[in-house]
């Protein structure tokens, strides 16, 4: 079933995200914005657990999760730590809300319009996913370049 491949999916690189924020040698170089680089790599976690957390916690699983996009991007200087327990709890709520869906459920139209018009659940959680891995190479480039 698809939703195998997707926890599968997200589980990996919700791992990967949780190591690439602890491999940084300082809290400080998750925050640098060396010249050319637009976000650094506390705020690209930030937003992608807070996009996983709205559209699969709060729009699938009613979570109740009430996300402030902006913050994602001026936030700064938050904790390492707090950073993977941010990690750890998002993906505790994306396994649970994704093991939960049936077949039925990823047919369905996705209930929240996103982009120009609309999709099924399933083909937005492939969305998701890509999105995270895309993110995800972002911060492990960021990590090696302010670490070198």
């Amino acid at each position: 079933m698809v939703t195998g491949i997707l926890i599968n999916l997200f589980e990996r690189d919700l791992s990967k995200l949780e190591e690439e924020i602890a491999a940084y040698e300082t809290a400080a170089g998750i925050w640098q914005i060396p010249p050319g680089i637009t976000n650094p790599a506390g705020n690209l976690c930030l937003h992608l657990c807070g996009n996983l957390q709205h559209y699969i916690g709060a729009v699938l699983g009613k979570t109740g999760y009430i996300r402030n996009r902006d913050l994602e991007f001026s936030d700064r200087n938050v904790p390492t730590e707090d950073l993977l327990v941010l990690i750890s709890s998002t993906r505790r709520v994306i396994l649970t809300v994704i093991a939960g869906l049936t077949a039925e459920d990823l047919e369905k139209t996705y209930p929240e319009k996103v982009f120009s018009g609309t999709m099924s659940t399933g083909h937005f959680l492939v969305h998701l996913s890509t999105h995270l891995n895309y993110h995800l190479g972002q911060i492990n480039y960021h990590r090696r370049l302010t670490q070198s």
